[in-house]
């Protein structure tokens, strides 16, 4: 019953990943203005 549930969750999980990657695309484009500023603030100071 146990590996069932967790087989059951890993597949959920991977299945809501795929779906989020396709409707935002990969999460570089999202991650990428936050760590672009902060290397911008950084190199101001």
């Amino acid at each position: 019953m146990r590996k069932q549930l967790v087989a059951w969750t890993i597949l959920t999980s991977t299945i809501v990943a795929v779906a989020v990657w396709t409707v935002l695309g990969p999460p570089d484009h999202a991650a990428t203005p936050h760590l672009h500023s902060r290397d911008l603030t950084g190199a101001v100071r």
